[in-house]
């Protein structure tokens, strides 16, 4: 091999990017959540099915407001202390706001289906379940999914 190609050869593989670490849980949850606007290249892809479709919907409709859009007052994705008290409320609780709408105490309004009315039942109730298992409430999320 020449000794210019094996000096490219050489510097490719130096230069080349390191694979990337993978996301967990432990890595986005704090009380106030992931600094920035959380999009979903920077939550962890959950081994569960029904959480993988969640993340998919949450991606497509809910990260507008959950991913920390605080003009709306939605709870951002892997805020702990925000999540705490919902979580407490329970999935079922949680899945009827998201699919029928809900107005909180700080007058921010939950539309229903997150203002996308193509998506199923099974659909919102996936997304609020991988919200809450991203954000402090992993055992609430996979009881609920199991029950299913």
């Amino acid at each position: 091999m020449p000794r210019a190609v094996m000096t490219w050869v050489v510097l490719a593989l130096v230069a080349a990017p390191a694979a990337q670490a993978e996301v967990t849980l432990g890595d986005v949850l704090s009380p106030t959540g992931l600094k920035g606007f959380v999009t979903v290249d920077r939550l962890p892809v959950p081994a569960d099915p029904v959480l993988q479709q969640g993340r998919t919907v949450w991606q497509g409709t809910c990260m507008g407001c959950h991913g920390g859009n605080k003009a709306t007052g939605a709870p951002k994705i892997t805020a702990t202390k925000k999540w705490q008290p919902r979580i407490e409320q329970g999935l079922p609780v949680l899945i009827d706001h998201a699919t029928n709408g809900f107005l909180g105490k700080t007058y921010a309004e939950m539309p229903a289906r997150g203002a996308n009315p193509n998506l199923s039942d099974a659909e919102v109730a996936a997304a609020v379940a991988f919200m809450v298992w991203a954000s402090g409430g992993e055992d609430a999320a996979l009881a609920f999914i199991r029950q299913k």
